[in-house]
């Protein structure tokens, strides 16, 4: 495997990449305030014409030991005998069809030999369950799926997904890797901390939890966490989500907190939470999300010799902002698990698709650090 990576600022630092190597595919993670997104993509494509290439919009950029902004993170990746296909389909625009598109794409991939699928999309956080479900329940059991749904501002439809080297909305893709001397290593953690007992959600609708334990679930929370969270709940939320386990969750995940509602006492998820789920408040410490983040390294390296030869991130928004201006510190810690040579790149995503390290099925995560290595023997 061959691999270049490099940092683009404007359309003028394409004409100098100089790569020794013809690329199988190139990734792009793209700031949304990089300015002349579509111009850069006409660039890259005509110097790289055979190549798959894929991507989509972050809210921060992942490239070596570093988060940056306004830029676009490139990696251009040869494999000397994998086997690669993308594979691309529209996503619908009735929330209740998602699970159904999930299936029918799973039954378009060629799973013969099929090693690996890296995913990327621009669906609402809302769906993307859904959507997963559809689509593992229709893979065979061996084959991996980890990626990350594309980073967006306030505004639908600021997000957009790279196919081919074209921008779209509204569109999922995955680029599936072939063959036997492929290596793909995987984690997922987040390193946030019980804040409370565990309670079962008595009422809820779609992703609104709307009682927790009988009482309304405004209350429920508004009772366990410092009330200054209250005056800015979009920024400050992030740091009291909420681990859910239930019948599809036996590991539990952790969902963001969106919003709350006043007048209806209720809670606005990220996801939805069925009625039955047990749930329980976390809190962020600084620490505690880095070493969770360079635990997920560490698993992977303990448990596999494997080469790691390219490591992609991918870590959630939200965590961005509980860490501030130390949010690379998760990344140098992460990086300080594996060799030297390993090269990595990657976003801040609103939602990260792993499973967790030992299992096959994959989830969407929130407000985790997802990990997924690359190499060929």
């Amino acid at each position: 495997m061959k691999i270049f990576r490099r940092q683009i600022t404007t359309k003028s630092d394409i004409a100098h990449l100089e790569l020794s190597f013809e690329p199988d595919v190139v990734f792009l993670f793209v700031s949304l305030s990089y300015e002349g997104v579509e111009e850069s993509l006409t660039e890259i494509t005509k110097r790289y014409p055979r190549a798959i290439i894929i991507g989509g919009t972050t809210v921060g950029e992942i490239i070596g030991r570093e988060v940056v902004d306004g830029t676009i993170a490139l990696a251009a990746v040869h494999f000397e005998s994998t086997k690669i296909q993308l594979y691309g389909v529209d996503l619908p625009a009735e929330a209740d069809e998602i699970y159904a598109t999930g299936k029918s794409f799973a039954n378009d991939i060629d799973q013969s030999n099929l090693k690996h699928l890296f995913i990327l999309s621009d669906v609402q956080t809302l769906s993307a369950s859904d959507l997963l479900k559809g689509l593992s329940d229709n893979l065979k059991g061996e084959i991996g799926v980890t990626g990350g749904l594309a980073g967006r501002s306030t505004y639908i439809d600021s997000n957009f997904i790279i196919e081919n080297g074209e921008l779209k909305r509204n569109r999922i893709v995955a680029l599936g890797l072939y063959g036997d001397s492929l290596q793909v290593n995987y984690n997922a953690r987040g390193g946030w901390d019980s804040y409370g007992v565990e309670c079962l959600v008595t009422k809820s609708s779609n992703n609104r939890i709307l009682e927790v334990d009988g009482r309304p679930a405004l209350d429920f929370y508004k009772s366990r966490i410092p009330s200054n969270i209250f005056n800015d709940v979009d920024n400050e939320g992030f740091k009291y989500p909420i681990k859910v386990r239930n019948e599809q969750h036996t590991n539990p995940v952790i969902r963001a907190l969106l919003s709350v509602d006043e007048d209806e006492k209720s809670l606005i998820m990220s996801e939805e939470i069925p009625e039955g789920s047990y749930v329980r408040i976390m809190r962020g410490n600084i620490d505690r999300l880095i070493y969770g983040a360079e635990t997920s390294a560490k698993t992977i390296i303990e448990r596999n010799d494997n080469d790691h030869q390219l490591a992609i991130l991918i870590s959630c928004a939200g965590r961005r902002k509980v860490m501030g201006d130390l949010v690379s510190d998760e990344i140098v810690a992460v990086m300080d698990q594996f060799p030297e040579h390993t090269k990595s790149i990657g976003f801040y995503s609103y939602g990260e698709i792993s499973p967790f390290y030992g299992y096959k099925t994959t989830s969407l995560h929130n407000l985790t650090m997802c990990i997924t290595t690359f190499s060929e023997s």
